[in-house]
């Protein structure tokens, strides 16, 4: 029974996992201090953060570069992926708000922001997230206004098309 359920765990439904993940980036873009507009955008950093070879590759969806047929489906994945990833990462969200560590507000999205707790900041110093945080900041660095970007403009830079173009064809 052990093995069948460690066969059965997927790592992006692990909420610690997740929790770290959205902790970096709201850190990394600096949600303290304005928020982060649209919550779904962080399912795409986090597809790109939790492993480095989603960050070379991110690199190169980035220059440009044409993709061979493996890389088309690689994108497709993490599109995708991202896409799945907005369900958990909801759900953690709405918990973090209930730990008040962040506070979410409705717009035309749900905006995130992060909110000054002690335990945050005994985690953000004890450099368990260093890793994360330079990923997400080498993000921030090749994307202006990762933050306030809407969905479909940081979908169209990083992926280089628009959602209904590529997946129609």
């Amino acid at each position: 029974m052990n093995n069948k359920k460690r066969m059965m765990f997927i790592l992006e439904e692990d909420y610690c996992f997740v929790t770290i993940k959205i902790l970096a980036i709201l850190k990394a873009l600096e949600c303290d201090k304005k928020p982060f507009e649209d919550f779904r955008k962080i399912g795409i950093i986090f597809e790109f953060i939790k492993d480095d070879s989603n960050m070379i590759f991110f690199n190169k969806l980035l220059m440009g570069k044409e993709l061979d047929i493996f890389e088309n489906e690689r994108a497709m994945k993490i599109f995708c992926d991202s896409k799945l990833d907005i369900a958990v990462i909801k759900r953690v969200l709405f918990f973090l708000e209930k730990q008040e560590m962040v506070r979410l507000s409705k717009n035309k999205s749900i905006d995130v922001l992060l909110l000054n707790d002690n335990s945050l900041t005994e985690i953000f110093k004890a450099g368990l997230l260093d890793s994360d945080l330079a990923k997400v900041l080498s993000i921030k660095n090749l994307i202006n206004r990762v933050r306030t970007l809407k969905i479909e403009t940081l979908q169209t830079k990083i992926f280089g098309y628009n959602e209904v173009e590529k997946w129609g064809n």
